[in-house]
């Protein structure tokens, strides 16, 4: 029984790795690093440095001005109108697949990566 745990703790451990979002950059991709420029830019609009979709690149994460209102149409929003709450996207960009709502109204399945 006693090995059994073992066995599972390591592998519980194994598993673990280190979170590089808005983090250290990890190694090898010190290139895809954003300058100190960059960085001071993008926190003087509010924004986080993080890295999204498959990019290894840093990228500013910035508030939209609406994120969370009600909305029924994409130029409702500054970001995306998501279909499935109806409301504006708290932050651009956005990743992953989701959908939207086009200027009519109408859902439109989005992916970004």
């Amino acid at each position: 029984m006693k090995k059994t745990l073992l066995l599972i703790a390591v592998l519980a451990l194994g598993a673990c790795r280190e979170e590089t979002t808005g983090g250290a950059v990890p190694p090898g991709f010190d290139n895809f690093a954003m300058t100190a420029a960059e960085r001071a830019d993008c926190m003087a609009r509010g924004g986080t440095v993080g890295r999204g979709g498959m990019s290894p690149a840093e990228i500013c994460i910035v508030p939209t001005k609406d994120g969370g209102k009600s909305c029924t149409r994409a130029s409702d929003c500054d970001g995306h109108c998501l279909a499935q709450t109806k409301t504006c996207s708290k932050t651009e960009p956005t990743f992953g697949c989701f959908g939207t709502l086009t200027e009519s109204g109408e859902r439109a399945d989005l992916c970004v990566d």
